[in-house]
């Protein structure tokens, strides 16, 4: 990585935003010998995008790509992996169709590509990808963990156990493998392998929420469920945003007769869900054996709300408004049900008790003879015995409508490990021990989102307001961690960026440079970003140079983010022991804190570069220096919600608990209500 630029390299960065700029707008220009430094700086661009999740945007840069240089695999793979993120796996399965055509070695384009074939039940076709992809690359672990998780699908669980097994021989402290191993054992019923692999997992990572949900299990599953308890407590703990957990937890409480438990358990996950459906339906299952019929219809419309065809829901809803009088509305559900299973009598049965109280005798009796009919033949010996079993849970895939007054189980295929594609090394700042995210840094920019009702967004400084006021930068300009997401408004960006280059042009100045800059920010270009705030930093004068040096130490942040999150857990440990990349990630951590305190240096009383300051130092896990820059930024914005909540992360992970549920929930009572969430779990 180069910091310093020679005079041919600036022109040549100029020449592709003269074409880049064309290419947006429609225009045709022959790029000749400058078509490489385009595709390969906005392919560049449009994986940072990716990285920080901008989807659609990234998408859009993909596009440029393809139209210049159709003939290239990698745009089109990186459109189908943001496709699969946005769910449109038809066109990711496409998009890597396009990518293999280009170049048929190309292995992460199989493992895309069966990803997107599963999630459209196209096992055969996945199962085909994954091998082919093995034939290039026969160790690669994620592919047999594709391959293995396909035969899950298929309900081969004996073929599973094999591509997981392999996946385990070439990668002995893989714990993946081991994880999925056991779920197939699981899934065969046998529980003791299951066991033995979960542990396992737990042997290589204590501290895996995984690990714990699913031994967790294996003890639910046999009965032992105050170890099934602990060990869902740990999961949580470790991962408290897992809604999976919350909802097994239930089960284990449920079992253990502690309902208000099993109850809470589900009123937690319904608040970091609001459109969680099992947990709703879950509820007004437990409401309705306690007797609070009412509220267990709200929570049964809940779910009709979300899925329409939730039939178990509309099931229980009609029992429920049958019980309650609401008989029109009950035999209406029960007609819903009958349309849909012709043959299950419990519908008629139901429906003719409603008709019963509306004194509808003939409707009724019609009704009740049809169920007796249809019970006595269906009514075989299996069903008998089904009936019998204790059970009181269902999977989720379990779609027996016998089974409608049971809790549903989160399975692991439907929550706990829903397939997705990512890489394995992108990660942000967290402990190891929990998944949670600080708050991140607080930037100046033209496009901020919204305050929502509870936290405000954008922050109100009188040094910022003053230069507003001034009309020096043209827009009004904003504090806030939260941007404006602006879709498919790309061309408009760029048409902004083509207007402040022409203005430089013409007359260059600081807050030219400065407005150019933030706008590059925006769409993820750091690189063109730093340059044009390392001008405006060069002529400006000294009472504005602390505004460009605080805007390019977040670009410096957002930059090495994205860099440090492309490296595996092998590229990371041969990069500490190469000197010179050491050198260079120290220098990037250098560049910024430089910034920072050179703009705390000129105006001590701005909080925002102090709390960035502390950012960087959460970044590099030394956070006693990172709670005295969240400390000084509270000093001076008494209100600051993200230095208290990110300060509040940092005392738990120094083991100074009681200050740091202090901090959250300071943090949870100015809006940032995942605090709350952070203090359940760590609280003494």
């Amino acid at each position: 990585m180069q910091f310093a630029r020679t005079t041919e390299e600036k022109r040549m960065r100029r020449i592709f935003k003269i074409v880049m700029f064309l290419a947006v707008m429609g225009v045709g220009f022959p790029l000749g010998g400058f078509s490489q430094i385009n595709t390969d700086r906005v392919l560049s661009i449009g994986r940072n995008a990716l990285y920080f999740e901008d989807y659609v945007l990234s998408i859009q840069y993909f596009n440029q790509v393809i139209r210049v240089k159709p003939y290239l695999p990698e745009p089109y793979f990186y459109r189908a992996v943001a496709k699969i993120s946005l769910e449109d796996f038809k066109g990711a399965e496409e998009d890597c169709s396009a990518a293999l055509e280009r170049n048929p070695f190309l292995v992460e384009a199989y493992r895309c590509r069966g990803i997107a074939r599963i999630y459209q039940k196209k096992y055969d076709e996945a199962k085909a990808d994954f091998d082919k992809g093995l034939e290039f690359s026969p160790e690669n672990k994620l592919l047999l963990i594709c391959k293995g998780y396909v035969s899950i699908q298929r309900e081969d669980y004996k073929q599973a156990v094999k591509d997981f097994t392999v996946a385990i021989e070439n990668n002995p402290r893989y714990k993946d493998a081991y994880l999925n191993r056991g779920y197939a054992y699981m899934s065969d019923e046998d529980t003791t392998s299951a066991m033995q692999d979960f542990q396992k997992v737990l042997d290589i990572d204590p501290f895996s929420s995984d690990g714990h949900a699913a031994r967790g299990y294996v003890y639910y599953a046999k009965g032992e469920y105050k170890q099934a308890l602990a060990d869902f407590d740990e999961a949580i703990r470790l991962d408290p945003y897992r809604t999976g957990y919350y909802i097994n937890r239930s089960l284990v409480r449920y079992q253990l007769l502690n309902l208000r438990g099993a109850m809470d358990d589900y009123d937690h996950v319904i608040q970091l869900d609001p459109y969680n459906t099992m947990a709703y339906y879950n509820r007004g299952i437990l409401r309705t054996e306690i007797g609070d019929k009412n509220r267990a219809v709200e929570d049964f419309d809940r779910v009709i709300e979300i899925e329409p065809d939730n039939d178990f829901a509309i099931y229980n809803r009609a029992l429920l408004q049958s019980e309650l009088g609401a008989l029109n509305k009950a035999i209406k559900d029960f007609n819903t049900i009958i349309e849909k299973y012709p043959d299950f009598f419990p519908a008629y049965y139901g429906r003719g008790e409603a008709k019963m109280k509306k004194f509808d005798k003939s409707g009724a009796e019609k009704d009740f003879n049809t169920a007796m009919l249809l019970s006595q033949r269906k009514l075989t010996k299996k069903d008998i015995e089904q009936k019998t079993k204790s059970k009181s849970t269902r999977k989720e895939s379990d779609k027996n409508l016998q089974n409608h007054n049971k809790l549903v189980v989160a399975d692991r295929e439907e929550e706990n490990k829903r397939l997705t594609y990512k890489n394995e090394s992108r990660g942000r700042v967290q402990n190891v021990n929990f998944n949670i995210d600080p708050e991140k840094n607080i930037v100046l920019t033209f496009h901020p989102a919204k305050n929502s009702e509870v936290k405000k967004s954008i922050y109100f400084n009188s040094l910022i307001d003053k230069l507003n006021q001034s009309g020096v930068m043209g827009e009004k300009l904003y504090l806030t961690n939260s941007e404006l997401s602006f879709d498919n408004q790309l061309e408009s960006i760029f048409k902004e960026i083509e207007k402040e280059t022409n203005i430089i042009k013409d007359k260059p100045s600081a807050a030219s440079y400065f407005r150019r800059a933030l706008l590059f920010e925006y769409i993820s270009d750091y690189d063109s970003a730093i340059e044009d705030l390392g001008r405006a930093i060069d002529i400006s004068s000294s009472s504005d140079v602390w505004i460009y040096r605080f805007s390019r130490g977040n670009c410096w942040m957002k930059k090495l983010e994205y860099e440090l999150s492309m490296m595996d857990e092998v590229e990371a440990n041969e990069r500490k022991k190469n000197t010179d990349q050491y050198y260079e990630e120290k220098l990037n951590y250098d560049l910024m804190l430089k910034d920072y305190e050179e703009t705390n240096k000129t105006n001590p009383q701005f909080p925002f570069s102090w709390f960035n300051r502390g950012n960087v130092f959460t970044l590099q896990k030394d956070y006693r220096n990172a709670i005295a820059n969240y400390t000084k930024a509270i000093e001076l914005e008494h209100n600051f919600a993200e230095a208290y909540f990110n300060r509040g992360l940092c005392y738990v992970l120094i083991g100074e608990n009681a200050k740091g549920i202090s901090d959250l929930s300071k943090a949870g009572e100015l809006g940032i209500y995942v605090a709350y969430n952070v203090i359940k779990r760590f609280r003494e």
